[in-house]
């Protein structure tokens, strides 16, 4: 066919824009079905209340990402704020796509084959999980695939300026410049032989690249003037020019790496894990015969010869290696490790695709003579799997548990009060309530990310300015080595006993808020203060709180998402945090009841197991303890009480060993026993005395003399 042929031209480039539009229509109208209606975890509530606001999310603040969100969020007149979040990302999911194809395009892969590579890329889980809920993933994927259209289409200096736009939001796509530098370079210098020019036209060119890459960190200098204005959302605070650059290189996490923490810390094995973890989510995304169909093209291509791959070769080798890296303070293999680690390897992933139809493209023209039917049945078969694979996974059109969450949560705080959470999702999620659905507004949230953000103290100065009750503070602190967030916590409590302040509970928060018990009872999803540690909880109100929960159904098997798995923990410790409340009190029954509810919720905590053995077990004896004690039976009574102080059941274990020193008056541990539950009800005195009375049988019993010098402190 003659290509010069008019007639074939617009056949053609009819073709192509009929290919293009379905490229483009077809992943968004699935996105649209599978759109999450609410805010997802972890970070969907933040961008929309941040785009509504024109504020600044966490660093480096996508600011250009939050801008054109704003417009579009406020020109497109269906749904909520979230819901056109949301949209915001399945039209930029969508567009990679789109890019994906024609990016195929001008890499001369013939059009069918492209066309059903990009249909694979909107199927991959990781792009359709993040085009269905507000997150800058897809954003970022567009940019780093738009720079390489652009490098094709020999728009040099507007794919560096694209390079910019996508650097300021996804810092390492800056390590690519050298990369496209040399590309373009090498296309000037090829068939040139006058060294002295191209010496000065390679100067000329270098600089023209770094000031069109440097316009494209714009959005920063709109964030910077947006930041003095002091937006509604501010995460930071950041003050003056000193703070902008604090905020941008991200001082608060410590570096540039995901997170710095004197835990999470980097190690050689963990780079190694992580390298392991990326290469089994890409083979798996890639249904295994995408890499190895794109290794074997590129090898037998001899792509090396081809600077348009070794373009996208070598930006997929870069940032996957520096991401990689970047993340290797956190063990990716740990139990119970809270971090999302696969929307990192989105951009590496969209380049990776595109070099995956290049090489079928190749295997097409090699061994089937440009015929691609064979070609097409595989990416067609590859497309079905992986939609059907995919569609339970990333179908959010019916998720509403965060919601939910915030809604079960908030609407048991009395009005006034001051609710403490260290979840991202749930404070953000709260926010949201509030600020756009004018909701619990008589409830003051605190968000305690990590211990250098001191937002609460700008949004809230009143709350800090008050003086700190060093009474309270000490006696929790007595003993205790605490950590700069814990402390920091624990002043703001202390600034403020005269309010009614909440702790969410949560799996992270029941080690975190460890350093607060007694202090804290349990109230529904929270954790109530009380000053003092003898205080009783309204067991009526306990009950009631557990009542007509909208999550109170939901099971950790209904959760696709790992994060709302995380937080469906907020209900079973909260279940749990009754339980052992109930038994302090004695009442066993209800207390097995709230385990067991736990356990449903939490399939996998294998301590409430444990604990429901033990409460059966202490339940039993102590329905014998008169037989027990008949029969002199010194252990059983032993482990009666033992037990029983286990289980907080503080009362009923003092008098278990009151009844039991009467009959064992000679044994120092059972005086000892009794002298450890009396100090933890409070009863100093008797408590002293107990332990005089152990030390005096046996003066080298150390548990009672260690008794006697914390009562006398």
């Amino acid at each position: 066919m003659d290509i010069k042929n008019p007639k074939y031209i617009i056949h053609n480039t009819v073709y192509t824009l009929v290919l293009s539009l379905v490229a483009f229509f077809l992943p968004l109208t699935l996105y649209l079905v599978t759109l999450a209606p609410t805010y997802i975890p972890i970070d969907s509530a933040e961008f929309a209340l941040c785009m509504n606001f024109w504020g600044l999310c966490h660093p480096p603040g996508f600011p250009l990402y939050i801008l054109l969100g704003k417009i579009f969020t406020g020109i497109f007149p269906l749904g909520s704020l979230i819901y056109k979040a949301n949209l915001f990302s399945a039209i930029f999911g969508a567009l990679t796509v789109l890019l994906a194809f024609a990016t195929l395009v001008e890499l001369k892969v013939k059009k069918e084959i492209a066309f059903l590579v990009a249909l694979f890329l909107a199927v991959n889980q990781i792009l359709w999980e993040f085009s269905i809920a507000s997150d800058v993933f897809t954003f970022g994927a567009f940019l780093t695939l738009a720079v390489f259209y652009l490098a094709f289409k020999k728009r040099q200096y507007l794919a560096f300026f694209v390079l910019g736009l996508s650097a300021s939001h996804f810092y390492i796509t800056a390590t690519l410049w050298p990369l496209l530098a040399w590309y373009f370079w090498r296309a000037d210098t090829t068939n040139t032989t006058n060294t002295t020019y191209m010496s000065y036209k390679t100067l000329g060119f270098l600089l023209a690249a770094a000031v069109f890459f440097a316009l494209g960190f714009f959005p920063q200098a709109v964030m910077f003037w947006r930041m003095q204005q002091g937006p509604e959302i501010n995460w930071g605070h950041a003050k003056g020019f000193a703070g902008f650059v604090d905020y941008l290189r991200r001082r608060e996490f410590g570096s540039i790496f995901l997170i710095s923490n004197p835990v999470l810390t980097f190690s050689i094995i963990k780079l190694f894990r992580q390298f392991w973890v990326f290469f089994i989510s890409f083979f798996a995304n890639f249904a295994v015969v995408l890499p190895l169909i794109g290794i074997g093209g590129l090898v037998l291509s001899k792509a090396w010869e081809d600077r348009r791959i070794i373009l996208l070769f070598g930006a997929f080798v870069i940032l996957t290696c520096i991401q990689l890296t970047l993340l290797s303070t956190i063990d990716p293999l740990e139990a119970g490790n809270p971090f999302q680690l696969n929307k990192f390897y989105l951009q590496s992933f969209v380049i990776w695709m595109v070099l995956a139809g290049y090489a079928l493209n190749f295997f097409a023209e090699k061994l089937f003579d440009g015929e691609t039917t064979y070609i097409n049945i595989l990416t067609g078969f590859l497309i079905v799997v992986y939609f059907f694979a995919n569609w339970h996974t990333n179908n959010y059109s019916k998720n509403y548990f965060s919601q939910n969450m915030v809604s079960d949560a908030m609407s048991q705080l009395p009005q006034g009060s001051v609710a403490i959470t260290l979840s991202h999702v749930f404070y953000f999620g709260g926010l949201y309530e509030q600020k756009i659905d004018s909701k619990y507004q008589n409830v003051i949230l605190l968000y305690f990310p990590n211990d250098k953000n001191r937002d609460g103290e700008s949004y809230y100065p009143e709350l800090f300015a008050r003086g700190v009750n060093r009474d309270f503070a000490g006696k929790i602190e007595a003993g205790k080595s605490l950590g700069v967030a814990e402390r920091y916590v624990l002043e703001t409590i202390s600034r403020n006993l005269d309010k009614p302040i909440y702790l969410l509970q949560g799996g992270f928060e029941e080690k975190f808020f460890l350093y607060l018990r007694p202090y804290i009872k349990p109230y529904g999803l929270w954790w109530k203060i009380e000053p003092s540690a003898l205080s009783k909880v309204d067991t009526s109100m306990l009950m009631n709180s557990f009542s007509n929960f909208k999550n109170g159904e939901v099971k950790s098997g209904d959760l696709e998402l790992k994060q709302q798995r995380d937080d469906l923990l907020t209900y079973a410790v909260s279940y749990h945090s009754a339980a052992i409340y109930l038994v302090s009190i004695g009442d066993w029954n209800k207390a097995l009841e709230f385990l067991d509810r736990s356990l449903v919720v939490n399939n996998d905590g294998g301590n409430i197991k444990n604990e429901i053995d033990l409460i059966r077990k202490t339940a039993e004896l102590d329905g014998r303890f008169e037989e027990l004690m008949s029969a002199k039976n010194k252990d059983k009574v032993e482990e009666l009480g033992n037990n029983l102080f286990t289980l907080q059941n503080y009362e009923r274990c003092r008098q278990v060993f009151e009844k039991a020193v009467a009959v064992f008056a000679g044994d120092a541990q059972t005086w000892n026993n009794l002298g450890a539950c009396s100090a933890s009800l409070g009863r100093v005195e008797e408590a002293k005395n107990a332990y005089k009375k152990a030390l005096a049988i046996d003066p080298g019993l150390d548990l009672a003399r260690k008794g006697m010098e914390a009562l006398s402190k």
